[in-house]
C-alpha cells in the first residue's frame, strides 16, 4: 500500500519550504490531490517524479552477516 504524505512531509522529503510545495502542486509540477481541506501526496509518485528514470527507487536490501 502506498504511503500518503502531507505537504509538510513532502517538503521535508524534497528539502524545500512547504510554501514551495503548494506553489508546485498548483502549477501541476507535483502530483497531489486536495482532500479534507488539505493536500495529500503519494510517496511513490513524489519519488518517481524526482528519480532520474521517472521510477521510484528500489527498496533497499538489508545485508546481514551470518555468524
Amino acid at each position: 500500500m502506498d504511503e500518503i504524505l502531507t505537504a509538510g512531509e513532502v517538503a521535508e522529503l524534497l528539502q524545500i519550504h512547504p510554501r514551495t510545495v503548494y506553489k508546485l502542486v498548483k502549477q501541476g509540477s507535483i502530483p497531489g490531490r486536495k482532500f479534507g481541506g488539505g493536500w495529500r501526496f503519494s510517496r511513490t509518485d513524489i519519488l518517481a517524479m524526482v528519480s532520474p528514470q521517472g521510477q521510484p527507487p528500489a527498496p533497499r536490501q538489508l545485508h546481514t552477516e551470518e555468524r
